[in-house]
């Protein structure tokens, strides 16, 4: 017999002495490993259509619970306190992962759970440490009696999305490779992570200004316009068009603003300069003011509005252009510089938008 013969059957009656050892620990109750989560792309497509039916037909509350309760399922499994905690994650070992994953080697750790960093959540030893959370949330959902309750599909979803995002941020945390070729030490990491810290609280900031700046004016316009209604005023037409215009932009096509401080103590916000946007500050101007005139609104509790500064030399936002506004809301330079097939792009909503001239009592 030839070495490579001998080698093969080697490798055969290992394999099947694996195979028989795994059936008898299955029937002795020994081994109870998870249901094998692979299926086929038609049987992947019905899971994806039924999730996203749930995720469409539920209120927003709900899925705002369960990612809260998956959320501190990660927090209490991985002894952490936020997502940044988990770049000190210690990884499962190659030689375990292996063994499970190639040989007849033991399952990962239940009492301790160590990922497979090395891989994403759809390999064999992640795959079974997320079915691990899954039945655990799903148990925890029976013996608390949770006013709200999700499918398996929904929950793994979940799951997998969270894995991705801690996954990301350990993946950030490790050395990068230099342009010298060599590996940049802890401390360039550290101030790596600082400065990308910053900037993301920097963006969130700007994002909960933005997002509050537009759910202001809209209560201001409605408001105002259920008065003027009452009594049909003669500029009741135009704070109705303010309305739509605000509604229309969304609050992705409010501006941002970068805080300072004026002459050494003064709070102002310089509005950040959006060349996609056609100029309306006319028309911001008259609905921001509404903040510090009508009390009726607003109390006279909490910090005072900020001044605003508009001007050409202010910042330009990052933000790219909101795509599916009607054409009359973008500015006609920038229109200008768009190529023919952008301008016929659906990017761009074809719907009328007739722009009036506001003047307001």
């Amino acid at each position: 017999m030839s070495t490579s013969e001998s080698v093969m059957e080697n490798a055969i009656a290992e394999g099947l002495a694996t195979v028989l050892r795994n059936i008898l620990l299955k029937i002795s109750g020994t081994l109870q490993p998870f249901p094998n989560r692979r299926c086929t792309p038609h049987c992947k497509r019905k899971e994806d259509r039924e999730v996203a039916l749930e995720k469409a037909t539920e209120p927003s509350h709900h899925r705002d619970f369960i990612l809260a309760e998956v959320r501190r399922l990660f927090k209490a499994r991985l002894y952490i306190t936020q997502d940044v905690d988990f770049i000190t994650h210690k990884p499962a070992s190659v030689h375990d992962v292996h063994t499970y994953e190639h040989e007849d080697g033991p399952t990962p750790d239940e009492n301790t759970i160590a990922f497979d960093l090395s891989q994403n959540y759809a390999s064999p030893w992640n795959a079974f440490l997320l079915e691990l959370l899954l039945q655990e949330l799903q148990s925890r959902c029976m013996e608390e009696n949770w006013p709200i309750k999700k499918s398996d599909n929904y929950i793994r979803e979940i799951l997998r999305d969270r894995y991705k995002c801690l996954h990301t941020i350990w993946r950030n945390a490790q050395p990068k490779v230099a342009a010298t070729g060599h590996l940049k030490t802890l401390g360039k990491v550290e101030a790596r992570l600082i400065n990308e810290r910053t900037q993301a609280g920097k963006e969130s900031r700007q994002a909960t200004r933005r997002r509050n700046k537009y759910e202001r004016r809209k209560l201001i316009l409605n408001h105002i316009a259920a008065l003027k209604s009452d009594t049909y005023d003669d500029d009741l037409p135009s704070w109705q068009w303010l309305g739509r215009l605000i509604k229309t932009l969304g609050e992705h096509g409010m501006s941002s603003e970068e805080s300072a401080v004026e002459n050494g103590v003064e709070n102002v916000l310089h509005v950040k300069t959006m060349s996609w946007r056609r100029n309306i500050d006319h028309e911001l101007e008259i609905v921001d003011l509404q903040h510090t005139v009508d009390i009726d609104i607003f109390s006279l509790q909490g910090s005072c509005p900020l001044c605003r500064i508009r001007t050409t030399e202010n910042p330009t936002t990052k933000r790219d252009a909101v795509k599916g506004l009607p054409l009359a809301l973008y500015d006609s330079a920038w229109i200008a510089s768009l190529t023919e097939c952008q301008k016929e792009s659906p990017e761009i909503s074809t719907a009328p938008f007739p722009w009036m001239k506001v003047a307001v009592v």
